[in-house]
């Protein structure tokens, strides 16, 4: 697989236009295409067409615009190399991302065919992956995590290996009461992100942190109040000593999760064990971003009258993203449940009463 063309290997022009759309307005001037795009949209859409000049390869005459260097006929073997070589929902991300950028770099061009195949694409993908086989409800999640903090003096005895229990246990309760984006997680920091307001915790990101550009902010349940502060002035204490007696100078700070060296836990580490804990409970390793489609498609299957309120759980801006890509129950619950309503109502009838 051709690895992406970094940016300060493209061709001088189309560099050129990509910094200068990402500068922002001055006073009274027009918003330059991309300058209120976030981080992570850029680092996707710059790999996307780093990807896309890599595939050219030969064909980067330096005095060819990116408009006139996307001929018809390249488009299309770039779609169909994709194809062969990423999953579809992959294909369709990194058609849509550069297409994103041709707009940035050329405005005046009709990207209408690339955005056809871009909506073709994102049509009919299907995941690569059976998410639901790899899924456990959320509730048992949520007593996974209650279950390694309560045990932790049982089940490990070294402090380490006590804190690092406790630990996982709280970062699976708290993940699946609050399904934010795994680099979220590893990125809250007590007092900033993890809010006391004298009762109870909350969760709060602003609109720069997210990948929606939508801020954040959710209550963690009252249930896990008291873990939190056990976290906060046993556990979490005695990880950092851990760096004291290291005489580690680094030490996490206020990051709310850290690691056995007193360091903060890096997203990486924190997927891991999310993996680790889960597989031993459940048989399948559990990845954190799974715990999103869980949590979703709980709400859905219990109380699917409430499937407006899915966005804000997971931070979409609308409901189209929810329904497409994290609501995964079935067709069977929704049957079952006409036919119960059904008998109630035939047994209610033939009592002479009422079921409403």
């Amino acid at each position: 697989m051709t690895r992406p063309l970094p940016v300060d290997q493209w061709p001088e022009l189309d560099r050129e236009r990509w910094l200068a759309a990402q500068i922002p307005a001055g006073f009274l001037e027009p918003d330059r295409p991309a300058s209120h795009w976030s981080p992570d949209r850029r680092v996707i859409v710059e790999a996307a067409y780093g990807r896309w000049l890599a595939f050219l390869g030969g064909h980067l005459d330096p005095c060819c615009t990116p408009g006139d260097r996307a001929t018809l006929a390249r488009l299309r073997a770039f779609v169909t190399e994709l194809q062969a070589q990423v999953a579809p929902v992959s294909a369709g991300m990194i058609v849509g991302a550069l297409l994103r950028m041709l707009v940035v770099l050329e405005p005046d061009r009709d990207w209408n065919f690339l955005g056809q195949v871009y909506r073709h694409l994102k049509q009919t993908a299907v995941p690569s992956r059976d998410k639901l086989a790899r899924m456990v409800p959320a509730a048992d999640l949520f007593d996974l995590g209650l279950w390694l903090m309560k045990t932790w003096a049982d089940h490990c005895p070294q402090r380490v290996h006590k804190a690092t229990r406790y630990r996982d246990g709280l970062i699976i309760a708290l993940l699946i009461s609050c399904p934010i984006r795994l680099k979220n997680l590893a990125g809250l920091v007590i007092g900033q992100h993890l809010i006391f307001d004298g009762k109870g915790y909350r969760l709060q990101l602003t609109a720069a942190e997210t990948k929606s550009g939508r801020p954040y902010i959710a209550s963690v349940p009252r249930e896990l109040t008291s873990f939190i502060d056990q976290w906060l002035t046993i556990h979490r204490p005695a990880l950092q000593l851990v760096a004291a007696a290291g005489a580690n100078t680094n030490s996490a700070a206020g990051a709310l999760w850290i690691d056995r060296w007193g360091q903060t836990l890096s997203a990486k580490s924190i997927q891991r064990q999310i993996w680790l804990r889960t597989r031993q409970a459940f048989g399948k390793g559990i990845h954190p971003h799974l715990f999103r489609d869980c949590a979703v498609t709980e709400l859905v299957d219990v109380a699917p009258e409430e499937i407006g309120i899915a966005p804000d759980l997971l931070g979409h801006a609308d409901l189209r993203t929810t329904r497409k890509y994290y609501i995964q129950a079935t067709g069977v619950t929704a049957h079952v449940r006409v036919q119960q309503m059904i008998a109630r109502r035939r047994a209610a009838a033939a009592r002479g009463g009422s079921d409403a």
